[in-house]
């Protein structure tokens, strides 16, 4: 039978892969998005970093999940400037 921890450990991890499944699909399909699973991964990450002994998979939570954050920023970021400078080509011509 499964520790307490090792169920806080799995659904880290469950929950830090469903943020880079789910989140961009739900932000392709529809046009307001509501909840957000990184949020309860993240508590779930947190919780396993104090209370279980396996903190490695906390970790691998809170890492997958702030490096799809981290992507997430980073695309829309060089997007608006490859945006800003077709305007600004669009406007000399």
């Amino acid at each position: 039978m499964l520790a307490f921890s090792d169920v806080l450990a799995i659904a880290a991890l469950v929950f830090a892969v469903a943020t880079w499944v789910f989140i961009p699909m739900r932000l392709a399909l529809a046009r307001k998005p509501k909840g957000s699973l990184s949020a309860v991964g993240l508590l779930l990450a947190v919780l396993t970093l104090v209370f279980s002994g396996r903190a490695g998979w906390g970790w691998f939570g809170l890492a997958t999940i702030a490096t799809f954050w981290l992507t997430f920023a980073t695309v829309l970021v060089v997007g608006d400037h490859y945006k800003r400078r077709q305007r600004k080509e669009a406007n000399i011509r």
